[in-house]
């Protein structure tokens, strides 16, 4: 018996960080999205992904941190944000429709797909 006591005990905790490292928090305002202004980019990687050209440009930020623009085919579809230039970042904002807004936030361990919207 304390041995099933002692596995739901360690699953529920599991369960738990994984879902607070892991939320995805929806705001249909808009998440505020990091001023580049001024910014150089530091690095800048190419891939194709599902037949869009994936374009991951980072920049350190004047606090220490790091954000990256990730575009695909020339549209701008999310952000990433770590104040501390240390693995794993701090969160990604996605624009899911197209229209300017980074209305998903996604924590570390979330994941994500290129919406529709950019290849079209």
């Amino acid at each position: 018996m304390r041995r099933v006591i002692l596995l739901l005990i360690l699953w529920a905790g599991a369960t738990l960080f994984t879902r607070n490292a892991g939320a995805r928090e929806v705001n249909l305002e808009g998440w505020p999205v990091p001023n580049l202004k001024g910014l150089s980019p530091y690095s800048m990687t190419v891939t194709r992904v599902d037949g869009v050209e994936k374009v991951v440009e980072k920049f350190y930020t004047p606090d220490g941190g790091h954000v990256a623009r990730i575009s695909g085919n020339g549209k701008v579809f999310a952000f990433v944000i770590d104040h501390d230039q240390e693995p794993p970042i701090d969160f990604l904002l996605l624009d899911t429709e197209g229209y300017g807004k980074f209305t998903e936030k996604l924590g570390p361990l979330d994941t994500y797909s290129i919406p529709r919207w950019v290849s079209d």
